[in-house]
């Protein structure tokens, strides 16, 4: 059973995702008061354990779509233990136990397409620095990469295909998928290269963070990649500095990106190609309906 267990972790490339997976098991056994050593009383398990985890999930003040995620986990170990050998019905089976309902909407706050602007055009473009972070801005509000991906943008990956300039994305699970690039996303990325000197690094990290804080770029940039969390900070800098609201985080941009593009005439097919989804419906939770206090039936009603 722990060789199972082990196989079904390792089953995905990414490490986040392995560790999310361990922490919702590790709170699971926890729960049902099931050892490391003692791995083989999962055969035990029944719907009304899951059904009383998901509830005590609930007592202690989880959100549906956490418990929803944590189901899905568990739900996703026994169907793997199936396939494996185990011989038994899923005891998380949705048939048998049901997941709390959640509001398709996800919670990460969207941008109006004015607001987007200002923080395209908040950092300085008299300094080094400031010419790399409106050039991460562009990437982010244009190719709606994740923050995870972009950190691990190579020079090399932004390249010319025909008339397009392109940008090759590596997403979660190793999936690679091509995204062209916006013309101001291009020029952006452009001043970038140049004045950072790192065209001639083909597979150095696109994006740098500076020697030193206050030099802002003018005394080089280092060998390596800026981190997630840098980028998160960054962002929050500008948004402060723009006075936008402050529950705008780095995610806003990918939001803001697929419910700009949706608004005006994307099919979900192709935005589903662009985000690197693999289920149109999870592409449909960042759609963000911006309008639909407008669209309410109360304005046309008339007695």
């Amino acid at each position: 059973m722990l060789e199972a267990i082990h196989a079904w972790l390792q089953k995905s490339p990414s490490q986040h995702t392995r560790m999310g997976y361990q922490r919702d098991l590790k709170q699971f056994l926890a729960f049902t008061d099931i050892d490391v050593e003692q791995m083989e009383r999962l055969t035990t398990i029944r719907p009304r354990h899951v059904a009383a985890w998901r509830d005590s999930l609930k007592e202690q003040g989880s959100s549906n779509a956490t418990i929803r995620r944590k189901m899905t986990v568990i739900r996703a170990l026994f169907s793997y233990l199936q396939v494996y050998g185990y011989v038994g019905a899923n005891p998380a089976h949705g048939k048998f136990v049901s997941a709390p309902s959640a509001p398709r909407d996800g919670k990460t706050v969207g941008l109006s397409p004015q607001a987007c602007r200002q923080l395209l055009d908040a950092p300085s473009e008299n300094n080094p620095a400031g010419l790399r972070d409106r050039a991460i801005i562009s990437v982010l509000a244009y190719s709606a990469c994740r923050v995870g991906e972009l950190v691990k943008l190579r020079v090399t990956d932004v390249r010319s295909n025909g008339q397009h300039q392109i940008l090759s994305i590596s997403g979660k699970g190793d999936k690679e998928r091509i995204v062209p690039l916006h013309w101001e996303a291009v020029e952006r990325l452009s001043q970038w290269v140049e004045v950072s000197g790192i065209a001639d690094d083909r597979n150095g990290p696109l994006f740098r963070p500076a020697e030193t804080a206050r030099g802002r770029g003018n005394d080089g940039f280092r060998r390596s990649c800026l981190t997630t969390r840098a980028i998160a900070n960054l962002i929050k800098k500008y948004v402060r500095h723009q006075q936008l609201e402050a529950a705008v985080s780095v995610h806003s941009l990918r939001v803001t990106a697929l419910t700009t593009a949706r608004e005006r005439g994307a099919d979900i097919i192709d935005l589903q190609d662009f985000a690197g989804h693999s289920d149109p419906r999870t592409t449909l939770t960042y759609i963000r309906s911006r309008d639909r206090l407008s669209q309410s039936p109360t304005y046309i009603l008339k007695y």
